[in-house]
């Protein structure tokens, strides 16, 4: 699209005053020709710039219209589109072709407005759609770390239930193979006793003179000699079941699978920490 420059008619409507800045401002026919070579090298957003300012020093109807033309250019729609309305608002100095192509040029911007905007409407209703879904996985895998460290927590929780299961289960045993080796030591020092008391029976069975103070001591050894016998028979049962009974590992730790003698009623039990 071409600039519609002519300069010598904004140059003849420009005041004297305009044409020669003091103080060194810049003259409006050379921010013109400045405005032309930045448009015709295709930087149209300077060169809007360069033809704005010629117009703020010589206002000229045409100048609106250049500078909507390089706005358009540079991509700027909506500024073009003010400066389009802004020619055709103008009710002096206007060129019929020119108020043509500014008609046309606001409603061609117009249409490309629209359609960015419902672009961006689209890009934007994705966007939210998108951010939608991050968020829904974000809490699906917010929850499912939850459920993890719950489960984590469960677990651990169940370690120690067993562990302190474990552990009572250790304890007693021990005790259980403690008083039935004090039971066995009590055997074998009764049967140490009796026997004592038997052999000393015994003795006074030889000594005895006599038929009656035989026959006494004889029932006395015996009887003494029974008990004897029976008090080591309890003190071998009892030291084969504390030796069976104690726990043959040390205390139990967590993630052990452990088979033990249960400590009431017969066979076996297990005990499993994880």
């Amino acid at each position: 699209m071409r600039l519609a420059f002519v300069l010598s008619v904004a140059l003849a409507l420009a005041p004297p005053v305009a044409l020669a800045q003091r103080g060194g401002a810049r003259n409006p026919a050379v921010l013109i020709r400045e405005g032309e070579r930045l448009y015709q090298a295709g930087k149209y957003r300077e060169a809007a710039e360069s033809l704005k300012k010629a117009h703020e020093l010589s206002p000229n109807p045409k100048l609106i219209y250049n500078i909507a033309v390089a706005l358009e250019n540079a991509g700027e729609l909506r500024e073009a589109l003010s400066w389009y309305q802004q020619y055709v608002g103008n009710t002096e100095g206007t060129d019929p072709t020119l108020l043509k192509r500014s008609a046309r040029g606001i409603d061609r911007l117009q249409v490309l407005i629209k359609k960015e905007e419902q672009a961006q409407a689209s890009a934007d209703t994705e966007r939210e759609k998108l951010q939608a879904e991050a968020d829904a996985a974000r809490r699906r895998a917010e929850q499912e770390q939850l459920a993890a460290r719950r489960a984590e927590e469960e677990n651990l929780r169940r370690q120690q239930a067993e562990h302190e299961r474990a552990m009572k289960s250790y304890k007693r045993q021990r005790i259980a193979a403690f008083a039935v080796g004090g039971v066995a030591v009590a055997g074998v020092g009764a049967g140490v006793l009796f026997g004592m008391q038997a052999r000393d029976a015994r003795t006074q069975f030889d000594e005895a003179r006599n038929l009656e103070d035989k026959q006494a001591r004889a029932d006395d050894t015996k009887s003494k000699a029974l008990l004897a016998d029976i008090g080591f028979g309890v003190g071998l049962a009892g030291a084969i079941t504390a030796i069976i009974l104690y726990p043959k590992d040390g205390p139990p730790v967590e993630g052990e699978v452990r088979v033990t003698l249960a400590p009431r009623g017969a066979g076996a039990g297990m005990e499993v920490s994880f």
